[in-house]
Formats: C-alpha cells, sequence, structure tokens
C-alpha cells in the first residue's frame, strides 16, 4: 500500500466520510482565521444521482458551480468539503441538485456534522460547541429525524400498549390495546370506575 493511499485514507477518516476521492487539502485565510479546506468527489459509483431520491440520472448542467459543507472541526480549525455540485434530471423529481456521499440533500453541513449536532442538541449547548447558530441546528435536527423517520420502526418491538379510557376516542370501554403491531386486536375490559 502506497503512501497516498495512506494519506487518503487518514483523511477520509478525519473528514468522517466514505465513497468520497479526497482530491487535495489545503489551510487558507478566511478573515482572522485559517480554515482548512478538502477538495473532494464522489466516487465514480455515487455519481450523477438524484438528490432526493439516490436514483441514478442523467446529468443536466454544472449547476451554480463548487459549493462547500461544514464539516466537523479538526481540532480548533474548521473544517470545509468542496466539491462542484452539478445538477441531474430525475424522472420523478426533475432537475435536482445531484447527491453527494458526504451531505445530506439540500444542507450545507456534512453527515457527520449534522449528526454530532443532532446528538449534542439532545445533550449539550451545541451552537457554541459547534461555533454554528440555533436557525442551522433546528434545520439539522430537522433532516437527521426525517432520515432516521424512514430507516427505523419507532414500534419495533412493542407488545402492549395501554390507552386510558378518558383519551379513547372509542369510549370508556376500550383500555387496553394488545398486540398493536399484528392486526390491531383490541380487547375491551371491565368498567372499573368506582
Amino acid at each position: 500500500m502506497g503512501d497516498g493511499v495512506r494519506v487518503a485514507r487518514v483523511w477520509r477518516a478525519v473528514l468522517g466520510v466514505e465513497h468520497t476521492v479526497i482530491e487535495g487539502v489545503d489551510l487558507e485565510q478566511v478573515g482572522a482565521e485559517e480554515v482548512l479546506v478538502a477538495r473532494v468527489r464522489p466516487v465514480r459509483s455515487r455519481r450523477n444521482r438524484c438528490g432526493r431520491c439516490g436514483r441514478r440520472s442523467p446529468g443536466y448542467d454544472q449547476g451554480e458551480g463548487r459549493r462547500r459543507w461544514r464539516g466537523l472541526d479538526a481540532g480548533t480549525t474548521r473544517v470545509y468539503l468542496e466539491a462542484d455540485a452539478p445538477r441531474v434530471s430525475c424522472p420523478e423529481h426533475g432537475v435536482v441538485v445531484a447527491a453527494v456521499p458526504w451531505a445530506r440533500h439540500g444542507s450545507r453541513f456534512t453527515t457527520a456534522c449534522e449528526d454530532t449536532a443532532a446528538w449534542l442538541a439532545a445533550h449539550t449547548a451545541l451552537a457554541v460547541l459547534l461555533r454554528i447558530t440555533w436557525r442551522s441546528v433546528s434545520a439539522i435536527v430537522i433532516r437527521v429525524v426525517a432520515e432516521a423517520a424512514g430507516t427505523r420502526d419507532r414500534l419495533a418491538g412493542l407488545r402492549r400498549i395501554g390507552i386510558d379510557e378518558i383519551s379513547s376516542p372509542l369510549g370508556p370501554a376500550v383500555s387496553a390495546v394488545n398486540r398493536l403491531r399484528a392486526g390491531c386486536s383490541v380487547r375491551p375490559t371491565a368498567d372499573r370506575r368506582g
């Protein structure tokens, strides 16, 4: 294994990306601070895919040129991934920006950054820690939850659920629902009001 391959693997790990070619990494002066900018592109198998559904689609145009996505900081240094943002013509969604493997559709942040922000939103004062605005935090949490909702069954493993008769639209006779996931079997129970 050559040094170039090892260096690329290290950068992919540091940047938290997969299915990505690292073309180069530089430090740039932005105002009073230096930021790390990684020039990237999707691997061949991940190119020309709809940003909304992931379906392989024909290219449409080059979009608005190169774009930057904010990544997780490397120590105290801000990190950005920079890449072309071409558009594709999806049969279902029309003309959209092509998907990239390091970020969700419509985001200015990497998936690793958004996942971290979403986790921190539930556990810390993340806007200060990640140095981003609360508006960005809100948008990130919405995207992460929406993505997770499509891949996880939130009722998986649920065997029983009790329903308070006052809350039940079916009236006081219904106070338990058994095997909710297996056909919604409803069992009426005796009226225990005293």
